[in-house]
């Protein structure tokens, strides 16, 4: 009875506070100019009116999924495994690309789950699922469960409020700008699809294939050199919505796990660190035992030559 008690409290101490973070969420999605960094997004190709239309739609359905997971979990803290999380996260990202797409085609839109699961941006977000989706609910049911502080501590000791609230914000960002992504990929052969979304600078072909090339480019970039480097450095690139726009900050982040699962490009991205670490370190050591070599021939020898000389012009002057 007592334990029953203490999980409806825990429950309750939860729920409050994921009330109260996706309300400051709901509200910063009408803030959503990208500041501080010059990475392209994929809502950067949005009218700001669909873009907010589009954060918002995405955090109500974290929010709805979260507390459906929240409300019917009985493990505390709740653990997913790596398939579970990936499926839930596959269902979330259908959920808003499929509420979207009708709310602005004016009709049903039915999304198939193999071609979204095929989708560049979507095996990147799979690839995260633990990280994206898992730690921040975990944290939401336990401020210092053992996944968060796997990956986070000794840096953070455990999850605050804004903590938990920038890696929902990060979630919901990943999500909208996988939406996007797909969007552009599936339906923008259309014409009148691009009049209702996008501004007006990317009504022009020419303009809009070149963001799409940009944006497939600096995807690929992030998957296979971006992404094993930070790993090896564990780092952690989390986007964060603000009432001053949207920042990115890379945080602290033991993933070292990952490093097994990497793919061989990848693994070739960790062999040119590792060749670039060891040629600079030996660059560093010759550079050093040149500096201190040519410093002795100065100091030394040629001091020593000086000295002479000088003293044969001065006894030369006495004579």
């Amino acid at each position: 009875m007592v334990q029953t008690k203490d999980k409806n409290r825990r429950k309750d101490i939860t729920r409050s506070l994921s009330s109260k973070i996706f309300a400051k969420i709901l509200y910063k999605t009408k803030f959503s100019k990208k500041k501080g960094n010059n990475f392209l997004y994929g809502i950067d190709l949005l009218k700001e009116n669909v873009k907010q239309d589009l954060l918002k739609i995405t955090a109500l359905k974290v929010e709805s999924v979260y507390s459906q997971i929240i409300e019917y979990s009985t493990l505390f803290p709740l653990r997913f495994n790596k398939k579970k999380g990936k499926t839930t996260l596959l269902l979330l990202l259908k959920k808003v690309c499929e509420e979207f797409l009708t709310q602005k085609y004016g009709y049903r839109i039915k999304i198939n789950d193999q071609t979204l699961k095929k989708s560049l941006y979507t095996k990147k977000l799979l690839n995260d699922a633990e990280i994206l989706f898992q730690i921040p609910l975990n944290a939401l049911l336990n401020n210092k469960s053992s996944s968060f502080r796997l990956i986070y501590y000794p840096i953070y000791n455990y999850a605050s409020e804004e903590f938990i609230e920038a890696l929902i914000d990060n979630l919901i960002l990943e999500i909208s700008n996988c939406v996007v992504y797909f969007s552009v990929i599936n339906f923008s052969s259309i014409y009148a699809f691009r009049q209702t979304l996008y501004k007006s600078k990317f009504l022009s072909l020419r303009n809009f294939e070149r963001f799409k090339n940009n944006l497939t480019w600096q995807l690929r970039v992030k998957i296979y050199f971006q992404h094993p480097r930070d790993l090896y450095n564990n780092r952690y690139e989390v986007y964060i919505l603000r009432t001053s726009g949207i920042y990115s900050k890379t945080v602290y982040a033991n993933r070292s796990r990952e490093l097994k699962s990497l793919t061989k490009f990848s693994l070739w991205t960790l062999l040119f660190i590792e060749i670039q670490d060891f040629l600079i370190s030996r660059f560093d050591e010759t550079l050093y035992i040149t500096s201190r070599g040519l410093r002795f021939v100065f100091t030394s020898v040629l001091g020593q030559i000086i000295g002479l000389v000088w003293r044969g012009i001065i006894e030369g002057i006495k004579k």
